[in-house]
């Protein structure tokens, strides 16, 4: 049962000392997302969280901190570190620009306070926890600073400038609700939460605390398998070489005030009869809603200028969507394969169109795959003759659950006939947006996967030509949670297109290539393809632009890399952008 000791959080009202002991698994004054676990806990029961449930004060959204100040106290277990930020409470909602506070487990293994002073401003204990015994953290936010308690003692202040702003964002525990996700969830368990309408003095913060002997056990860590060479150390970002003669180029601008689109997604690419075709994602509205469509553009210079937008889709079916998709240039023909739903990422499959070049008009084939497979990257030709596009097998987003890879084998040649084959997961993976690239070796073909549980790229692996799959795992190789783009380069280096730094952790920048050595299966070298911020360079630069979502193509020794660019907009406000790499300067000794 909620206990309150005054009252609850009221609209316009801060909240008056709240107690939350977590008895149940369904706590009074939550909604839960996903399902925790009930066990033992700093008193009583507590709530096991496996890095993909959080929980949400209801009617907390207007709650705040007023002249008196705000204090937060809670128990905490954490059972694994290093796998990202991990959200012990906070009042932030990021895609909405609604930042407040948070006290978390970071992604260096200690507990820090994070306050908004326009740039966040910290404050972290010097010690890491021990994994498995309960902890007490606490949050006082006083006119003039923000403190951070752990077991009943003072770790640190950050003074304040300006107040701390009020915004809607709830306040949650064990990750941060943003819209229709979740974000840095945590891997522990939780007790004993409290707020107080007030700054508590010293004595009162340090008398909520008392040693506790209970413990947990420690899930034994996964050991990851190999897909980057383990004698070879990886760079931060700022030590990765930046990959010589690279070209930019800005295939469609982000123009909302001109064009009236607000979504634009997901560059496909192909060269065709001399031709380099660039396909998007596109939206007046929302993203994922019913007005988007694909479009695309033509440039006969290599990418330097570019065509009008041309329709391939705009869903003419009542509450259809189209939206990205990839190309295939086969047989003197271009083919496009684009990713398509009802309503609000409802019923998601993959439909197929060929270019009648004579009328410029793109012939209808329909639906050509099921069971929410959305093609993500360009097909790629089995050495069976056979032809394979990687992709995942999506539903309504959400990063609380499993979506697992999947890919899409034609039957020979005709592109109009295709089979979907999901790829399974492994148990130890309980967050997975599976969007997914290839590379091949003979009949062993590999599958790189966005992993939704921490910012590693997923394995999964087919000796069958893609017909039957290992699980996909957690790879050792970092990469952020976007999707990937992979292949073979004619000089028979693997490649993998994303962010792959020691240090970037879930962002979106630096956009780098891994590539391997000539004819290895494992990544050895990472080159920078360009920085977020990327001045006197065609695009957008910004320090905190996202490049996301690539796709590659090769072409007459070059690699044409297409991506996202959103100029440090939130969402998927992007520009449409291209980097053209001269494929020899890609080499590793």
């Amino acid at each position: 049962m909620l206990k309150l000791l005054l009252s609850t959080f009221m609209l316009g009202v801060v909240a008056q000392a709240a107690h939350w002991p977590m008895e149940t698994s369904a706590p009074a004054g939550f909604t839960v997302r996903g399902r925790p676990e009930l066990v033992d806990g700093a008193e009583g029961k507590a709530l096991l969280l496996h890095g993909s449930e959080v929980l949400e004060v209801k009617d907390s959204a207007a709650a705040g901190h007023e002249a008196a100040g705000f204090s937060l106290s809670v128990w905490v277990n954490p059972l694994a570190s290093g796998q990202g930020q991990q959200m012990v409470a906070g009042k932030n909602r990021y895609s909405a620009n609604e930042r407040e506070w948070g006290v978390m487990l970071d992604a260096d293994g200690l507990f820090r306070l994070y306050v908004w002073q326009g740039a966040w401003k910290t404050v972290g204990h010097p010690q890491p926890p021990t994994l498995g015994r309960w902890h007490h953290l606490g949050v006082v936010l006083r006119a003039e600073a923000a403190e951070l308690w752990v077991n009943g003692a003072l770790s640190g202040k950050v003074a304040l400038q300006q107040p701390i702003p009020r915004t809607r964002a709830a306040l949650t525990l064990g990750g941060i609700v943003d819209g229709s996700s979740a974000r840095q969830m945590l891997t522990g368990a939780l007790d004993e939460a409290r707020t107080f309408d007030r700054a508590l003095p010293a004595n009162e913060m340090a008398a909520l605390y008392r040693p506790v002997a209970a413990t947990l056990p420690v899930p034994a860590p996964v050991k990851p398998v190999t897909l980057w060479s383990e004698s070879v150390p990886l760079g931060k970002a700022t030590e990765l070489p930046q990959v010589a003669g690279v070209e930019f180029h800005v295939i469609k601008k982000w123009d909302q005030s001109g064009d009236g689109y607000t979504f634009l997604h997901g560059v496909g690419l192909a060269w065709h009869k001399g031709k380099l075709y660039a396909s998007i994602g596109h939206n007046k509205g929302a993203e994922n809603t019913v007005t988007e469509e694909a479009q695309y553009r033509v440039s006969s210079d290599g990418g330097r200028t570019w065509s009008e937008l041309r329709t391939i889709d705009a869903g003419e079916e009542p509450n259809l969507a189209i939206s990205h998709g990839v190309f295939l240039s086969h047989g003197g023909k271009l083919w496009a394969f684009h990713g398509a739903y009802y309503n609000f990422m409802e019923r998601i499959h993959t439909r197929a169109y060929s270019l009648n070049e004579a009328t410029g008009e793109w012939v209808k084939h329909g639906v050509v795959v099921t069971n929410g497979f959305w093609a993500l990257n360009e097909p790629q030709r089995l050495a069976n003759g056979n032809w394979i596009i990687p992709g995942i097998a999506a539903g309504k987003y959400s990063n609380t659950n499993v979506f697992p890879a999947a890919v899409a084998i034609s039957r020979g040649e005709d592109f109009t006939k295709w089979e979907f084959v999901g790829i399974p997961v492994d148990p130890a993976i309980t967050r997975m947006w599976g969007e997914s690239a290839v590379f091949q070796d003979g009949a062993k073909v590999f599958n790189i996967a966005r992993y939704g549980g921490g910012a590693a790229a997923l394995l999964a692996v087919s000796e069958d030509h893609g017909r039957t799959w290992s699980p996909s795992r957690i790879s050792n190789l970092p990469m952020a949670t976007s999707k990937p783009a992979a292949g073979v380069l004619s000089t028979g280096q693997r490649y993998l297109v994303c962010t792959t730094t020691a240090d970037s952790g879930g962002r979106r920048y630096p956009l780098t290539i891994a590539v391997s050595k000539p004819g290895e299966n494992v990544f050895s070298k990472v080159f920078v393809i360009r920085h977020a911020s990327n001045p006197g360079q065609p695009g957008e630069s910004h320090e905190r632009a996202a490049l996301s979502y690539p796709c590659a193509t090769e072409h007459a020794g070059k690699l044409y890399v297409g991506f996202s660019n959103n100029g440090g907009r939130k969402g998927n406000l992007n520009s449409a952008e291209l980097a053209v790499i001269p494929v020899a300067k890609l080499a590793v000794p």
